[in-house]
C-alpha cells in the first residue's frame, strides 16, 4: 500500500522528491484574496440571485453561496466528523485502501466503494502508457452519495460514530442547494428549471482532502491548476488556500474562507451545456506550513452509464449561436478527462466545433 501523507508528513523536514511539482507548475502562494469573487446571499430575492450567479459564472466560472439553508452547526459538525476519521488509528484506515505498492485511484461509478487514496497527475499517454508527472500533497477520502441506498450506505466508515448520520445529513443538505443553484442557473440562461435534473446531475460524490501541513508549500501543491470534469463542485473550506483565476485576464486570487459559505465551482459540462456562455472554474489548492487543511467537496456528475449524450442546450441555439461542441458520450469524455492532463479543457478538445 502506498503510504498516506499525513502518516509520516509530521516527520520530515523537507519534501520528498516525488512530491515535488515540476518548476514550471509550481504555485505562487502569496496572492492576493478575491475581494471581488461574488458571495452570493440566498436570501435575497431571487432576481439578484440569477443576476449575480450568471455574472459569477462568466467571470470566474466560481462563486460563493450563504444563507444556502445548511446550518452553521451541521457545518461544524461535518469539519469535527472528518478530522475525526483522519484520526483514526491506521489499521482503521487501511480498510479503504488498496493493497498495492502503486498510488490507489477513484473511479466515478455508483457502485465505487469507499475508497481512501493519494492523488497524482499523469503527463499525456505516449505509446499508449501513462508517465506519472506529479503526487499531490493531500490524502482523499471519496464515496458516492446519491442516489442512496441502503447497501451503499452501510459501506459508509462506522468510525468515527456519527459519520454516517451526519454526513448524510450534509450530503442532503447540499444537494438541495446544488439543485437550487441549477435551477436558477436555467433561469438566467433561459431554459427550463430542470434541465439540469435527472440523468444530468444523477451521481454526486464526497471527496474528504486533507492537506496535511507540510515543510515547503513553494515546491508542493495540493492540486495543481485545473478544471473539473462534471457540472459543479460545492466545496466547504476552512483555510484560503484554494485559488481561482479570473478569465480575462488570468489573474490568481485566495478564495476567501468564509464560515459556513460553500464555494461553488462550475465544471466543463456545464460550459458545454450552455454553449460556452458559462465558464469553468480554473482553479488549484496551494499547501501551508502553518496547520493541517481539510475540504469538503460534493461533486455533480451525470449518469455513467455509457448512454448519457451531453450537448449544448438546444433552445440556446440559433443561427446567431451555433453549437461549440458535437453531442458526445459522457463515459467516452470522462475516459479522456482522467488520462490528458495536457491543458485545461483536453477533454473537450475532440468534440469542438
Amino acid at each position: 500500500m502506498a503510504s498516506l501523507i499525513s502518516s509520516w508528513a509530521s516527520q520530515v523536514n523537507t519534501v520528498p522528491e516525488r512530491y515535488v511539482v515540476p518548476s514550471e507548475k509550481r504555485l505562487n502562494i502569496n496572492v492576493p484574496i478575491g475581494k471581488d469573487i461574488p458571495v452570493i446571499d440566498f436570501s435575497l430575492p431571487s432576481e439578484k440571485i440569477v443576476e449575480d450567479i450568471i455574472k459569477a459564472s462568466q467571470e470566474y466560472g466560481v462563486f460563493q453561496v450563504i444563507n444556502h439553508g445548511v446550518s452553521q452547526e451541521l457545518i461544524a459538525d461535518v469539519l469535527k466528523v472528518c478530522e475525526e476519521f483522519y484520526k483514526l488509528p491506521m489499521e482503521e484506515l487501511e480498510k479503504y485502501t488498496e493493497e498495492e505498492e502503486e498510488l490507489s485511484e477513484f473511479e466515478p461509478n455508483l457502485d465505487q466503494k469507499p475508497k481512501l487514496f493519494i492523488e497524482n497527475e499523469y503527463r499525456p499517454k505516449k505509446n499508449g502508457k501513462n508517465d506519472k508527472e506529479v503526487i499531490f500533497w493531500k490524502d482523499t477520502f471519496a464515496h458516492c452519495t446519491h442516489p442512496t441506498k441502503e447497501d451503499r450506505i452501510s459501506s459508509w466508515p462506522e468510525k468515527p460514530e456519527k459519520y454516517r448520520e451526519v454526513i448524510g445529513k450534509y450530503s442532503e443538505g447540499v444537494r438541495k442547494t446544488r439543485l437550487k443553484v441549477l435551477e436558477l442557473m436555467c433561469e438566467g440562461l433561459g431554459l427550463q428549471k430542470d434541465h439540469f435534473a435527472y440523468e444530468l446531475s444523477q451521481i454526486k460524490y464526497l471527496l474528504i482532502n486533507l492537506y496535511p501541513k507540510c515543510p515547503d508549500p513553494t515546491v508542493t501543491a495540493g492540486a495543481v491548476e485545473h478544471t473539473d470534469g462534471g457540472f459543479i463542485n460545492m466545496l466547504l473550506q476552512e483555510l484560503g488556500e484554494l485559488h481561482v483565476r479570473r478569465q480575462k485576464n488570468g489573474q490568481w486570487f485566495a478564495v476567501e474562507p468564509i464560515p459556513s459559505a460553500l464555494v461553488c465551482i462550475n465544471g466543463m459540462l456545464l460550459k458545454v451545456i450552455s454553449n460556452g456562455k458559462l465558464e469553468s472554474g480554473i482553479h488549484r489548492v496551494a499547501t501551508n506550513s502553518v496547520r493541517d487543511r481539510i475540504s469538503v467537496g460534493c461533486l455533480t456528475s451525470p449518469a455513467c452509464n455509457g448512454e448519457c449524450i451531453i450537448e449544448p442546450a438546444r433552445a440556446l441555439l440559433s443561427e446567431t449561436n451555433p453549437p461549440k461542441y458535437k453531442p458526445f458520450s459522457c463515459t467516452e469524455y470522462l475516459k479522456i478527462f482522467f488520462t490528458d492532463t495536457s491543458e485545461f479543457e483536453a477533454a473537450l478538445n475532440p468534440y469542438k466545433l
